[in-house]
C-alpha cells in the first residue's frame, strides 16, 4: 500500500499524488482552514475563495484557458492523425475536454471517472488544472485537500504548519507567484484598508501584502507616485498594485506615472467609481445650499468608501467641499472636511471590531464600498 493526497471538489477526487503532496496547491489554503482528527487530515476552504487566492497568484480564468489550448495544441501536434491517438482514442479539443470535465464534476454518478489527457494533464502546472475545475463550479462548492493518508503512514505530523511553509517557498520564486504587493498613498489607508479585508475577505488575508508604512508616513498621490519609481528602480520582482484616491488630485499626480508606462508585474489603479456617489451632496464657494453632483472621479478617498452609515450625520450625508482647481484635469478638487475624515477613520475601527466580534453585525452594515475596492484588486491583473 502507498500514501495519497488528493483534492476533493465536490463529490470528486482530482490532483492526486503519491508519497506526499503538492506545495503549490497546500499554499492555496491557510492553517485555519485545517480540520484534524485521529482518522482525518485536511485543509477544508471551498471554490469561491480558492478562485480569488489563484486571482490573486495570476492564476486568472484566460490564463488557464490559454494554457490549456497550447497544451491540447501540443497533444494534437504528437498525432498525425488529427482523429485519433495510437490507442484509438479521440483526440479532442479544448471546449470538448471543458465540456467533459464540467459534467463530470458537476455529476454525482459515482462510478463515472475522467481525467484530462495524460498529454495534456502532464503539460498543465497544478494550478491551472486547478483553476480550470474551479470555473465549472459553483463559489459553494466545497474543496478539501485530503491528507488523511499522509498522516495515517506517518509522512506528515499534525501541527506541521504546511500551507505557511509552502507559500515562504514560493516568496523564492519568480515575480508570477510572489505575493502581491499594494502600496497606498499613505499609512491611514493602508491600515484601513487592511482592516477591512479581514471583514470582508478573511480567505485573502495573508495572500496579499499592504505596504506597512511608518506611523505618519507621508501620504499624498505625489508620495506614491515617487515610491512606484523607487519600487522600479530597485527591481522588486513582486507583482506591484499602486491603489489611490478616486479624485481629482490623484488622477493628476499619476498621470505622468501611467503615460511613462511601467513593468509588466505592476498596475496604477484608482478606487472604483460608487452609485452612493453618483448623486452626492456637494459644496461651492457661491452657494450655501448642497447641490448634488457625481463626485466619482473627483472626490473619492477611501473615507468616501468605508460605509454609509458612516457618511451619515443627523439623518443627511456630509458634503463634499470643493477646493482648488487643478488645470491638468480641468477640475475642481473636492473632499469633506478634515474633522470628518478623522471621525469615519475612528468609528470604521469600531466598525471592523464589531464584525469581527459578532460576524452578523455586518447584514446590518454597508460594505459596498470595500467590496468593491477588493473586486478592483482582483480583477487588477486581469
Amino acid at each position: 500500500m502507498s500514501a495519497h493526497s488528493f483534492l476533493e471538489i465536490g463529490q470528486r477526487l482530482m490532483l492526486g499524488s503519491r508519497e506526499g503532496y503538492v506545495p503549490d496547491i497546500a499554499a492555496l489554503f491557510i492553517e485555519d482552514e485545517l480540520e484534524h482528527n485521529d482518522e482525518r487530515f485536511g485543509y477544508v476552504s471551498t471554490a469561491g475563495e480558492l478562485r480569488d487566492r489563484l486571482q490573486l497568484h495570476g492564476y486568472t480564468a484566460a490564463r488557464a484557458l490559454r494554457e490549456l489550448d497550447a497544451a491540447v495544441a501540443a497533444w494534437h501536434g504528437q498525432h498525425p492523425n488529427p482523429g485519433a491517438d495510437t490507442m484509438g482514442v479521440p483526440v479532442r479539443g479544448s471546449a470538448d475536454l471543458l465540456a467533459e470535465l464540467r459534467e463530470y464534476v458537476n455529476g454525482t454518478d459515482e462510478w463515472v471517472h475522467f481525467q484530462l489527457p495524460d498529454d495534456v494533464e502532464w503539460e498543465l502546472d497544478p494550478r491551472t488544472h486547478l483553476r480550470l475545475v474551479l470555473d465549472l463550479v459553483e463559489a459553494r462548492f466545497p474543496v478539501r485537500y485530503n491528507l488523511d493518508d499522509l498522516q495515517s503512514y506517518e509522512l506528515l505530523t499534525p501541527g506541521t504548519p504546511i500551507t505557511e511553509q509552502a507559500r515562504e517557498a514560493r516568496r523564492h520564486v519568480i515575480a508570477t507567484d510572489a505575493p502581491l504587493v499594494i502600496l497606498t498613498e499613505g499609512s491611514s489607508d493602508s491600515l484601513l484598508l487592511g482592516d477591512a479585508i479581514r471583514v470582508t475577505h478573511p480567505h485573502l488575508v495573508g495572500m496579499l501584502h499592504l505596504m506597512d508604512f511608518a506611523a505618519g508616513a507621508e501620504g499624498s498621490a505625489a508620495a506614491l507616485a515617487r515610491l512606484v519609481h523607487s519600487f522600479v528602480g530597485a527591481g522588486i520582482a513582486n507583482r506591484v498594485l499602486a491603489l489611490a484616491d478616486n479624485d481629482t488630485a490623484a488622477h493628476d499626480a499619476l498621470a505622468k506615472l501611467k503615460r511613462e508606462g511601467l513593468p509588466d508585474g505592476y498596475r496604477v489603479l484608482h478606487y472604483p467609481d460608487l452609485p452612493l456617489l453618483r448623486r452626492y451632496p456637494t459644496l461651492g464657494p457661491q452657494l450655501a445650499d448642497s447641490v448634488l453632483m457625481d463626485v466619482n472621479g473627483k472626490a473619492g478617498s477611501l473615507e468616501m468608501y468605508l460605509g454609509r452609515e458612516l457618511l451619515t450625520v443627523d439623518g443627511e450625508l456630509v458634503p463634499v467641499q470643493w477646493t482648488g482647481y487643478i488645470e491638468g484635469q480641468k477640475g475642481y478638487q473636492g473632499a469633506i472636511s478634515a474633522v470628518h475624515k478623522k471621525r469615519i477613520q475612528r468609528e470604521f475601527r469600531r466598525k471592523v471590531r464589531s464584525a469581527l466580534e459578532d460576524p452578523s453585525v455586518q447584514e446590518t452594515q454597508d460594505w459596498s464600498g470595500v467590496q468593491a475596492i477588493v473586486g478592483a484588486i482582483l480583477g487588477a491583473f486581469e
